[in-house]
């Protein structure tokens, strides 16, 4: 199990490939797709970020640690689970602003190595990377929905 999430109103910086007919194409077709799928995706990172649900609890967490003045306690709530909440474009400026800030002074990384002292990081890992990830993500999302 994971979470989806995708951005509501992204960024494209190029158009996204045209699916083959599924009953027709060749597995070379498919796979050529399947490229060029992963290469728009990653052209145009306000699409779509995935994590499973592993990695994203402690993401989430931290998220609602840095804006907990700023996500709604149903967002806070919602965030956990993968039925379709959104948190709007204002809400996403604010994501991108602590965390951008909470990167530069090397807070985030000094929580990854607190919860590998204190043995939280075990079955909820927690990285440094994982965050880039989401906050490159949410700044070209135009806000995002967490399927």
């Amino acid at each position: 199990m994971g979470m989806d999430v995708y951005g509501i109103n992204p960024e494209l910086k190029s158009e996204r490939p045209t699916a083959p007919d599924w009953e027709t194409a060749t597995d070379e077709q498919k796979d050529k797709y399947f490229e060029a799928s992963a290469k728009w995706e990653a052209e145009n990172p306000g699409v779509y970020f995935r994590n499973n649900v592993w990695h994203w609890r402690p993401l989430w967490d931290f998220v609602c640690m840095a804006c907990g003045d700023t996500l709604t306690t149903d967002d806070l709530e919602a965030g956990h689970h993968n039925d379709g909440h959104e948190i709007d474009a204002e809400q996403c400026e604010v994501i991108v602003e602590r965390l951008e800030f909470l990167l530069k002074i090397g807070a985030v990384a000094k929580y990854e190595v607190e919860r590998k002292v204190h043995g939280t990081d075990e079955d909820y890992p927690f990285d440094e990377e994982n965050v880039r990830d989401f906050l490159n993500f949410v700044k070209h999302s135009g806000g995002f929905r967490i399927c």
